[in-house]
């Protein structure tokens, strides 16, 4: 899955953006049609459709929220996310990152693992260890 991971888990932050500022765009029939495409029609394996329906399903909550109440105040959207789903509406990306990091190890999967894992756990992974050092493990 490698590097195609990652662009599903950028993909997943795109519908999350779009739910908060322009909830109106999210429908059901849109969320079939978001996850057909990122989903290359099916070609992708199960976690990642696992992790794609999760998103999408958080997507829908999003919306409905932010459909009632006016985003204008946030400092980001990723702050409407946090505020209806909590760290756990981040999880897909991180499983799509983690995916990616273990199906291609690079310096670039491991700095993304690294940078969703603390929108989760609000704790750092790996900290002061180089991808270099956690190859060699």
């Amino acid at each position: 899955m490698g590097w195609a991971a990652v662009s599903l888990a950028d993909s997943i932050d795109d519908l999350y953006r779009r739910a908060v500022l322009v909830p109106g765009e999210i429908d059901d029939h849109g969320l079939a049609a978001w996850l057909d495409e990122v989903a290359f029609g099916g070609r992708i394996d199960k976690a990642a459709a696992r992790a794609l329906r999760k998103a999408a399903r958080n997507a829908a909550r999003l919306a409905r929220y932010w459909t009632e109440r006016d985003p204008a105040g946030l400092p980001d959207w990723r702050n409407g996310v946090d505020e209806v789903l909590g760290a756990s509406g981040w999880r897909p990306q991180l499983d799509l990152a983690t995916a990616a990091l273990e199906a291609e190890p690079s310096p670039e999967a491991f700095q993304e693992v690294k940078r969703r894992f603390r929108a989760v756990h609000f704790a750092e992974w790996m900290e002061g260890v180089s991808f270099e050092e956690w190859y060699e493990r």
